[in-house]
C-alpha cells in the first residue's frame, strides 16, 4: 500500500468514524429522553414552531440523526473507508448537510446565533468531507474507465 493510499484510507476511516460517533450519540441521547425536554420547548416557544407539538419535532431530529449514524456505521462495516468508492458514506454526508441546515435554521429562528454559527461550521466541514470523498470516487471511476478502454 502506498503512502498516498494509506493516507486516503485513514482519512476516509476518520470521516466515517466521526460521523458515526456524532450522529449515533446524538440520536441515542434524544431517544433516551423520549420526549422534547423543557429547554427544547422553551427554545421554540416564541417562534413560529412554538405552536406545533414539540415532541414530534424533537423525535424527527432523533430519527434523522439515528439514520445518519446508522448509515455511517453500515458504511464502516461495509469497508467503504478501504474501498475505491463510498456511495453510502456520500449519502450520509449529503444527508448530514441537510441535518445541519435544519439545526442551523432552528438556532437562527430562536435567536441562538452562536449555535447557528457552529452549525454553519459543521455544514462547511461536512461539505469539505463530501467534496474530498466525491473526488476520490471520481478518480476511481476515471481509472476504471481507462483500464477498460
Amino acid at each position: 500500500m502506498t503512502t498516498c493510499r494509506a493516507a486516503r484510507t485513514l482519512m476516509r476511516l476518520a470521516i466515517t468514524l466521526l460521523f458515526a460517533i456524532t450522529f449515533v450519540l446524538a440520536g441515542w441521547n434524544k431517544w433516551m429522553m423520549g420526549s422534547a425536554p423543557d429547554w427544547f420547548v422553551q427554545q421554540f416557544a416564541e417562534t413560529p414552531l412554538g405552536g406545533l407539538p414539540q415532541t414530534p419535532l424533537f423525535l424527527l431530529l432523533a430519527l434523522g440523526e439515528s439514520l445518519l449514524g446508522l448509515g455511517a456505521v453500515v458504511s464502516l462495516f461495509l469497508g467503504e473507508w478501504f474501498r475505491e468508492r463510498a456511495p453510502l458514506l456520500k449519502l450520509v454526508l449529503a444527508g448530514s448537510l441537510l441535518m445541519f441546515v435544519a439545526l442551523g435554521f432552528g438556532a437562527r429562528l430562536s435567536h441562538k446565533y452562536e449555535d447557528a454559527a457552529f452549525h454553519f461550521m459543521y455544514f462547511t466541514g461536512t461539505l469539505l468531507a463530501l467534496v474530498v470523498i466525491d473526488r476520490d470516487d471520481r478518480l476511481a471511476a476515471s481509472c476504471e474507465a481507462k483500464q477498460t478502454a
